[in-house]
């Protein structure tokens, strides 16, 4: 029997009229005298007695009445239910983030997981090599490069080194332009001088601290120095600057990984292991 099938019979139960249940309903009578046809087929039993005050319910029919209320309720609950899980809060995630990562990526992550998924957020922004240190007190996080430790690394992305400059520039201009740097961890900051000194034998020229990355973008844009900095492929260039790749002595650009990472040793709660299999199958897996 189908879901119409048992409204059929309840409201039948109701209002024990052909015409009206018919018209309450949307169907032909016809149709519905066919439907009722067919229930007794299935069961084999006649639950219909028709009679010049309407219809009568059999002792099976009154039975099937009964057990339609019944199954028309259980359904009624557990559609509500399983409603209600979507505004239930299954618990809160601690999650780490650098800073990039929190700023460009990490809002989408947790926009899509949030879609189907009520849960509370606690995120902590910090130095990757500071939330390496920390990982104890978090769930996950989101590092840039990869430590060495009692963790799992899930390796998120992969983004690109650039020297990003008003114009177009040769690598010699370099040595007599103001350099601006941004706070980032120290792998970066290593990956970075190691190329500097690679291509040069002396110190950045002026070198001028802005703070955060997006800022320095903002002063190239002013045509106050040039940034060395890794870029991921869905990097929006906003200010149409100048990108120049930075490779390496083997001609190949420089990059620089940003993974997942969560002890070993920690216990995993479900909504965890839940998130985990978000970030695998729809943002790495993408």
């Amino acid at each position: 029997m189908k879901d119409s099938d048992w409204i059929i019979l309840n409201e039948l139960y109701k209002e024990p009229n052909l015409t009206k249940v018919s018209e309450k309903l949307y169907y032909s009578q016809p149709s519905l005298t066919k439907i009722i046809q067919n229930i007794e087929e299935e069961f084999d039993t006649r639950i219909l007695l028709r009679s010049s005050k309407g219809v009568k319910f059999t002792v099976e029919g009154e039975y099937l009445a009964k057990r339609a209320k019944e199954y028309l309720k259980f359904m009624e609950e557990t559609k509500n239910k399983m409603k209600s899980f979507k505004y239930e809060t299954r618990g809160r995630l601690n999650l780490g983030s650098s800073y990039t990562y929190s700023k460009y990526f990490l809002p989408d992550i947790l926009y899509n997981y949030s879609k189907d998924n009520n849960v509370n957020f606690n995120i902590v922004t910090k130095q990757s090599e500071d939330l390496f240190r920390d990982i104890h007190n978090l769930d996950g996080a989101f590092i840039h490069g990869k430590y060495d430790g009692n963790i799992e690394n899930i390796l998120v992305d992969i983004e690109k080194a650039y020297i990003l400059s008003k114009g177009k520039i040769e690598l010699e201009d370099l040595k007599n332009m103001p350099m601006i740097n941004y706070s980032t961890n120290n792998k970066t900051k290593e990956i970075l001088n190691n190329w500097w000194y690679q291509n040069f034998n002396c110190e950045p020229t002026n070198q001028i601290f802005s703070g955060y990355v997006d800022v320095a973008w903002q002063l190239v844009n002013r045509n106050l120095g040039y940034v060395c900095c890794f870029l991921s492929e869905n990097f929006i260039n906003d200010y149409g600057l100048c990108m120049t790749p930075m490779l390496d002595e083997n001609g190949e650009q420089l990059t620089r990984e940003t993974y997942f990472i969560y002890s070993k040793t920690q216990d995993k709660s479900n909504i965890f292991e839940d998130f985990l299999e978000y970030l695998k199958t729809r943002v790495i897996g993408r």
